[in-house]
């Protein structure tokens, strides 16, 4: 390799960490104060990088805010399809589409409150669901989409519903907040609970009950 080569590849390795570092700290500014909130030079002085880096890496502070949202959407997606891959692993011989969608709401759940997401991530996703900017679609298309999808395919195979039903997709609404809420309100259940922290045991407490109660109320009664 030459010297031209190698001062290519540390100029390149160096461009990767500042937006590494620009990313980093535009998702805990984003996070605490909004998009509204945030100039492109605080995030800048907080990733110890030149204000034009960000027109440089994201072509200003829209393009920055679309890469943390795409940043924190792909996080999201993989926890979820990963945990959505697992219940479907276990579930494949199972002919109780019930008991399918039980399990697909118990490894949601599992998964997501063993994710390492920062909390800034997580703050983030909630100021995207209450007070949604313009890249909420890329987000909920990324992440939120396949999920809902996927549980209402569940669900209209338990219930007999039409899929495209608002009553089935009701159901499977329901399904994806209950998954959700025990990482998302963490410390309201802990604090419920009396617990300081989730145990393996506490996480396969809450995945059994969470699968039988799904699995009791799509079950027909007859």
């Amino acid at each position: 390799m030459t010297p031209a080569d190698k001062n290519a590849d540390m100029r390149l390795a160096k461009g990767q960490h500042t937006r590494e570092r620009l990313l980093r700290e535009a998702l805990r500014l984003f996070a605490e104060r909004g998009y509204d909130g945030v100039g492109i030079r605080e995030v800048a002085a907080a990733a110890g990088a030149n204000v034009a880096s960000i027109a440089f890496h994201f072509s200003g502070k829209e393009g920055l805010y679309r890469a943390v949202i795409d940043e924190v959407a792909g996080e999201l997606a993989r926890i979820h399809q990963a945990a959505l891959a697992v219940a479907s692993g276990r579930e494949a011989d199972d002919g109780d589409p019930a008991r399918r969608a039980g399990g697909a709401v118990a490894a949601l759940a599992a998964a997501l409150v063993a994710s390492n997401r920062s909390q800034w991530m997580s703050l983030l996703l909630q100021r995207e669901f209450i007070t949604p900017t313009a890249c909420f679609a890329a987000l909920y298309d990324a992440a939120i989409r396949p999920t809902l999808e996927a549980f209402s395919g569940l669900v209209a195979a338990a219930s007999g519903l039409e899929q495209a039903s608002a009553g089935n997709k009701a159901l499977a609404f329901s399904l994806f907040v209950m998954a959700s809420a025990f990482a998302r309100n963490r410390n309201t259940f802990l604090q419920f609970a009396a617990s300081p922290g989730y145990a393996a045991s506490d996480v396969a407490a809450i995945g059994q009950a969470l699968a039988d109660f799904v699995k009791n109320g799509l079950t027909p009664r007859g």
